[in-house]
């Protein structure tokens, strides 16, 4: 691999990162590779030293929806599992998953997948299950969770934990009472790109110095907020949508519109960004500012009605080592504009970040040489192969500011206007279904039944929860919320 070559993750890897310090590789599922002349093993081997190399981890998936059925693509590639059963209230969505698993995770299948309407069902009837993967709406996360756990099996459930800090908190008792797998859907802990930003450029190299400030968004159009309808002739009977709460079809169909079951925007695309900041910084913050309101779908003109804010902001506070930290975040469901990403800004650079590949740059400060960390086999950061452009206005423009003329004083920059940034990208990569790491991750450490090996354990992801959810509590006061120690204990 050259210097200039980004490094990707791909299925062929087998798993682990070789950007990443021993301790990181050991837990992460990202990329293989050797450093400094040391041959470290890879994720897929680190299995077959606990287990027949041979064996397969059997897997349920509990949601057949739009979630569950992400989850089924990004198991494709992923070794050591076998898909044996799902289930689902709604034959609509429930048969469909079961016959793609057959024939689009083939390799993952021996026969026929097993389908049940409830989790109860399918955990009584089919003993030979091992872990769960739980992709229902937000608000039986929790009761979920501990059924399956209960029953003794490993369990990946997606975030948000719940819709509520009490179920989060549940889920984590759930945990410390059973001692099973329990890991949390934040994709971005396993994601190569987000753990060489955190492991090698934020820590290992300083390449920042120290951040100051952070930005998240994630904006999603009108378009794509709209409520869904129910196809013809496929309502579920309505004791089985009154047995998991559901007053209506309707309602199981839009459940992210209501209160009852699901925390609006902030945490269905919020949860994602927001649990980057702790995880970053490796803390919590220790106060939170939010507003927000029901701005757009409000029920009138023919709008649906959201019963959460539809449009949130937040800021948050961190003290670190370094000093005071600040991190805005904003979440909207009335523009896609720039669309989702995170920024990171220090004295010494700044980095762009999402999981999708459109933001992928960092910045040098003047008199910042990174040339360094862009050297040697495994490098933090490459030069671009084209300039960066400014991603964050609506017409392109490089970062470097244009050259003027020496004769025209209208064009002549202020003198208190900062230099150009030097631009380069992100050298890792991923190639892979954005949720494949984790779901290797999880697999790995209910293969080996060790809890330390997963890269969000439900401890963390509570801290997570804790941070998003407050948010509510600072908007309906109209006050700055200061978190305490006891928060983010359970």
């Amino acid at each position: 691999m050259t210097p200039t070559s980004p490094v990707t993750d791909t299925a062929s890897t087998g798993g682990l990162s070789r950007f990443m310090d021993r301790r990181s590789f050991i837990r992460t599922s990202v990329h293989t590779g050797a450093a400094a002349g040391l041959v470290l093993s890879t994720s897929k081997t680190a299995v077959a030293q606990a287990t027949d190399p041979n064996r397969k981890l059997k897997c349920a998936l509990v949601g057949c929806g739009a979630q569950g059925n992400a989850i089924r693509i990004a198991s494709k590639d992923v070794p050591g599992m076998q898909w044996v059963a799902v289930a689902d209230i709604w034959e609509f969505n429930r048969r469909p998953t079961a016959r793609r698993m057959q024939y689009e995770n083939k390799h993952q299948v021996d026969g026929a997948v097993a389908e049940y309407a409830t989790i109860e069902e399918m955990l009584e009837k089919q003993k030979d299950i091992e872990a769960v993967f739980i992709a229902t709406p937000d608000f039986l996360h929790a009761p979920f969770s501990r059924i399956a756990l209960e029953a003794g099996k490993a369990v990946y459930c997606e975030k948000m934990m719940s819709n509520t800090i009490e179920g989060a908190k549940d889920m984590v008792k759930a945990w410390q009472q059973t001692g099973g797998i329990f890991q949390i859907g934040h994709q971005r802990h396993s994601n190569p790109r987000y753990l060489n930003f955190r492991d090698n450029i934020v820590k290992k190299a300083d390449m920042m110095g120290r951040i100051t400030h952070c930005y998240g968004q994630w904006n999603r159009g009108v378009s794509a907020s709209q409520p869904l309808g129910i196809p013809k002739n496929q309502s579920i009977p309505q004791d089985l949508l009154s047995k998991y709460g559901f007053a209506s079809m309707e309602e199981f169909m839009n459940w992210r519109w209501y209160a009852k079951y699901g925390g609006g925007p902030i945490s269905d695309l919020g949860a994602h960004q927001i649990d980057m900041f702790n995880w970053t910084f490796e803390s919590t913050p220790v106060s939170l500012f939010a507003t927000g309101g029901i701005d757009y779908y409000d029920g009138t003109d023919g709008k649906a009605k959201f019963e959460l804010p539809d449009n949130v902001m937040c800021l948050y506070e961190y003290k670190l080592a370094g000093g005071t930290t600040r991190a805005y975040y904003q979440v909207l469901t009335t523009t896609g504009s720039q669309g989702f990403y995170e920024k990171y800004m220090g004295v010494k650079g700044s980095v762009v970040i999402s999981e999708s590949p459109s933001f992928n740059d960092a910045y040098a400060e003047p008199g910042s040489d990174w040339t360094k960390w862009s050297e040697g086999e495994t490098p933090f950061i490459v030069k671009p192969s084209n300039a960066i452009k400014n991603k964050f206005w609506e017409q392109s423009r490089d970062w470097d500011k244009p050259k003027a003329p020496s004769y025209t004083l209208v064009s002549k920059a202020d003198a208190r206007e900062s230099k150009g940034l030097s631009p380069w990208s992100l050298a890792a990569t991923l190639d892979r279904p954005p949720h494949a790491p984790h779901v290797q991750n999880f697999v790995e450490a209910a293969t080996m039944k060790k809890h330390e090996h997963l890269n969000c354990n439900v401890v963390e992801a509570y801290k997570g929860c804790v941070t998003v959810l407050k948010a509510y509590e600072s908007i309906k006061t109209g006050q700055k919320y200061i978190f305490t120690p006891e928060d983010f204990a359970v």
